[in-house]
């Protein structure tokens, strides 16, 4: 037969046993021209050997009726097409559970499709990655499908389901049906106070969650914070892993319980992400969990006044933007500000802090004057009546704030491909 199946303990993404392996069959004489390696799961391993003497005369070869070809014959002409079988037999089992239907979006890591359960009739995500030497490689996919399986949390998006391929993995993920933050905030009558900290909230509790797990997101903006459906008590679901990082607890001083320990590490290097939301320990490739902090400040700044923080210009060179970034020069001064109260100015302040030791955490966020008072009744975003400290009136309409976010909003749908 052509086809070897060993059960090895190698882990998940574990090639060694499967060098191992291959290495003693090959030792045994066989002249070998063809061998492909397909991971079933972390235990299983399927081996794929072709031996060239086996079809050494392709054009005889293809004269003998389907039925009359040896095992080897038919492995050595898959072999030469380059079909992957695994992936075209795992395709068709995740078709066999789950009806996929209309695209959903398209990331940089993937495209998600709505499925539905054939059994149950339960509705999913599926994220379907096309695994590559780029953004989606062996090692990204790993710390990506890690993540999802250690995380369950009401305001981070929960993984059901992995089928995996060599070359391609169907994540099952849950079905967040609510569009992005951006998208939620332009369809809303009027943007306030009060709604902008009802969901910093949840934004606060996920990443709170994600860092006392060691996962830090690193690309933390309004597309990837998803909504539910539900109306008025829409429920924010931090989504897309594809670029985080797993820190293993205790190493390097990583504290799982102290978030005010975890802000002295910074053991991280790569600049991953999206450049307007570095912080800037990021810049200088040396940061920990509170880079994310940072990036959710840019979020808040963004939500209040509708333009970001730190965007590019069009004079802007690399130094001149970074350093921008670096030097935590944004404006919290002019018309559009002039509504805000000085208490949500005040946490943006003390987010976008340069020293990440200084910054607050996701925890310390939560205990905010701004947050705590919007405590009772917190998913809700229908208007109540009342002033903040400064007297400011929190359902005040942030109308400058809403405007720019549905131009932005406008600008991102003329850019985003046309279904045919």
């Amino acid at each position: 037969m052509g086809i070897c199946v060993s059960v090895e303990g190698s882990g998940v993404g574990g090639t060694s046993n499967g060098d191992n392996y291959r290495s003693s069959f090959a030792s045994r004489g066989r002249s070998v021209s063809t061998m492909n390696q397909h991971t079933v799961n972390p235990d299983i391993k399927v081996h794929t050997v072709v031996s060239s003497e086996l079809d050494c005369n392709h054009a005889a070869s293809m004269k003998i009726p389907l039925g009359d070809c040896s095992d080897e014959q038919l492995m050595a002409e898959v072999a030469r097409r380059k079909l992957d079988l695994h992936d075209k037999i795992t395709d068709s089992v995740v078709k066999e559970t789950y009806e996929l239907g209309r695209t959903l979006g398209v990331g940089a890591s993937g495209e998600v499709v709505l499925a539905t359960h054939k059994v149950t009739k339960s509705k999913f995500a599926c994220k379907v990655v096309r695994k590559d030497s780029t953004m989606n490689d062996a090692q990204s996919m790993s710390t990506e499908i890690e993540i999802m399986k250690r995380i369950r949390h009401p305001n981070v998006v929960s993984m059901y389901e992995l089928y995996e391929a060599p070359k391609c993995l169907w994540i099952i993920l849950e079905l967040v049906e609510g569009g992005d933050l951006l998208q939620f905030l332009t369809q809303q009558p009027k943007l306030t106070e009060r709604m902008v900290a009802k969901f910093m909230e949840q934004i606060f509790k996920g990443v709170h969650y994600l860092h006392s797990l060691g996962v830090v997101h690193r690309d933390l903006k309004l597309d990837n914070i998803l909504l539910s459906d539900s109306p008025p008590n829409n429920a924010i679901k931090i989504a897309d892993f594809g670029l985080s990082a797993l820190v293993r607890l205790g190493v390097k001083g990583y504290d799982p319980d102290e978030s005010s320990k975890r802000k002295k590490f910074k053991e991280l290097t790569d600049m991953w992400g999206t450049k307007e939301y570095f912080a800037p320990e990021m810049i200088k490739q040396a940061y920990g969990p509170q880079a994310d902090v940072w990036a959710v400040g840019c979020l808040l700044y963004e939500m209040l006044c509708g333009h970001q923080a730190f965007p590019v210009r069009r004079d802007d060179h690399e130094d001149s933007f970074f350093g921008r970034i670096k030097r935590a020069e944004y404006d919290l001064h002019g018309h559009s500000w002039n509504v805000v109260s000085s208490e949500a100015k005040g946490l943006i302040s003390s987010l976008l802090q340069v020293d990440p030791e200084k910054r607050l955490s996701a925890s310390e966020a939560l205990n905010h004057s701004w947050i705590v008072k919007y405590r009772s009744n917190k998913h809700s975003v229908e208007p109540e009546h009342g002033v903040t400290a400064s007297g400011k009136d929190v359902d005040a309409h942030l109308a400058d704030a809403h405007a720019f976010l549905k131009r932005r909003w406008s600008e991102k749908m003329k850019k985003k491909p046309k279904k045919h």
